[in-house]
């Protein structure tokens, strides 16, 4: 399987563990029409775990938007697959009843001829348009994504998001967005297929949970283009599944764009999560009312805890501004930075072990240069040497990484702010 440039994602960092655990999850399993029996003469069903509002409506002659309308779920945020269970569905000549498990009427509805898939049938009949889902119990229906639908994955080396478009068929496109400023779009399938095992490593992996095995029944076949260097998708790595995971949204199964598996392991592909759209668009509203300053360096210190690969969230931030002529090293003979800088630093548990110190000057595109910084000066040369420092710090000059600094962290971001130490 081919390697995957570095590249920084954009998600919450966590430390990949290859011990070969494999657990097997609760499998979701799409309930098919048939098993889904509307009591005679009550014309009443209660909704159970695998229900789909696209099986329901196909039984009761409703289309899935108005169920999910009279049942308070937001398909805008890819809650199509996360039915109240238990939820009574009583029908009459043109009026459907919505009640709770504990028999209270949670919505009552009268329903027109726009909100029927067969017109010339009453509702809580069988609609008859469509064939059972029996050979594809685990397909995701192409209709029950919002699109664009983005994934996201957890994890370095990874792109920053991953967007599906197949509103207006199974003939539609995917694009890849590498980090910041460079995206890829690639024209796309999507297929059904026979039922398929395949190995994923949990969105949510820890060392004692972290692969799967997953069915499918839903394809996203990708054609490779020569319009990009080093692409993202060739023919060895253009095929990605859909599958309803054990919370009830949507993941995509991708090709191990990190490219660090252990051995055995290669078939094993990675995980994205469908993100809602309410979520996408929320970022922003949390850091309201910080200042740009404040923002910038919570948005620069998840980055970089992306970057060297740290778990959790720091205990102690702190952000020295630099002038130009800032010093590269504390002592004699050091070279100087001829533009302003930030000296930023953070530990995970207050000890020096645990810090990580690095400076950078911002190259006001959403990027950041910067070098790391010793966290302790042990050799005597650096107060006895000057030659030896202006070497050193010039090294350091030479050492300047490029980083893409994304909001997708803001929601980390912004419970870091109340801790940094600025100076």
């Amino acid at each position: 399987m081919k390697k995957y440039p570095i590249i920084v994602g954009a998600a919450v960092v966590f430390m990949l563990s290859f011990a070969n655990n494999i657990t097997f999850a609760e499998e979701w399993k799409a309930n098919t029409t048939d098993s889904i029996q509307v009591v005679n003469g009550q014309k009443e069903y209660t909704m159970k775990r695998g229900d789909t509002l696209w099986a329901i409506g196909q039984k009761v002659n409703i289309k899935a938007e108005k169920l999910a309308d009279i049942n308070g779920i937001d398909l805008k945020k890819g809650q199509q697959y996360k039915l109240p269970r238990g939820r009574v569905l009583s029908f009459g000549a043109n009026i459907i009843t919505v009640k709770d498990a504990d028999g209270s009427i949670y919505s009552q509805s009268i329903i027109q001829d726009k909100d029927k898939i067969n017109t010339e049938k009453n509702i809580g009949e069988t609609a008859d348009q469509q064939s059972s889902n029996n050979e594809y119990p685990y397909a995701v229906a192409r209709e029950g994504l919002q699109y664009p639908a983005v994934f996201q994955f957890r994890g370095s080396n990874v792109p920053e998001s991953i967007t599906l478009d197949f509103s207006q068929g199974t003939n539609g496109k995917v694009i890849f967005k590498r980090n910041a400023t460079t995206t890829e779009e690639y024209s796309a399938s999507f297929n059904t297929i026979a039922t398929k095992d395949i190995r994923v490593e949990n969105i949510d992996s820890t060392a004692d949970n972290r692969l799967r095995t997953v069915r499918v029944n839903t394809e996203i076949y990708i054609q490779p283009s020569s319009d990009y260097q080093n692409p993202a998708v060739d023919n060895e790595t253009n095929r990605f599944y859909l599958f309803i995971n054990k919370n009830g949204g949507i993941s995509l199964a991708t090709p191990n764009y990190a490219g660090n598996y252990p051995q055995g392991e290669e078939d094993v592909m990675l995980e994205a999560v469908n993100i809602p759209t309410d979520q996408l668009n929320s970022s922003a509203n949390s850091l309201a009312g910080y200042s740009d300053e404040q923002i910038e360096y919570a948005r620069v210190t998840e980055a970089l805890l992306q970057y060297y690969n740290v778990a959790g969230q720091p205990i102690e931030v702190a952000a020295q501004r630099n002038n130009s002529g800032h010093q590269v090293l504390p002592f004699d003979g050091s070279k100087t930075l001829n533009e302003p800088s930030v000296t930023l630093s953070f530990s995970m548990d207050g000890t020096m072990a645990s810090t990580i110190i690095v400076t950078y000057l911002s190259n006001h595109d959403g990027t950041i240069r910067f070098y790391k910084n010793p966290n302790h000066y042990q050799d005597e040369r650096y107060t006895t040497d000057p030659a030896w420092v202006q070497e050193e710090s010039q090294k350091m000059i030479d050492s300047f990484q490029t980083l893409s600094i994304p909001t997708d962290y803001d929601t980390q971001a912004v419970n870091l702010i109340p801790i940094i130490k600025i100076s």
